[in-house]
């Protein structure tokens, strides 16, 4: 539903939801993350359901800090993550850009 992928071990792309902006509310909270005080996670998953129907749980990628954002309603947000995730789950999280 959202285009998220891993752009390299550090950085990640992120589609936030449909109603965030970067000027107001939820989108800019994001932005201003940092200057509030506020820590963010990523939790990523590959599908909301396996191959028996049970949903997926997610993977705790860790903190994130912004970097950058395109757009609005919804924002590509670049997220920068705290700790390198490790080189197999960089691969398997640079395939979700190719669906």
């Amino acid at each position: 539903m959202y285009h998220d992928y891993a752009m390299n071990e550090q950085l990640f792309h992120w589609q936030s939801q449909n109603s965030a902006r970067p000027e107001r509310g939820k989108g800019l909270s994001y932005i201003q993350h940092q200057a509030m005080g506020k820590r963010l996670f990523l939790f990523v998953r590959e599908h909301s359901k396996d191959e028996y129907g049970a949903t997926m749980g997610f993977v705790n990628f860790g903190e994130v800090a912004y970097v950058s954002h395109q757009g609005s309603q919804p924002m590509s947000i670049t997220w920068q993550l705290n700790t390198p995730m490790p080189h197999f789950m960089w691969k398997q999280a640079a395939k979700l850009a190719l669906g």
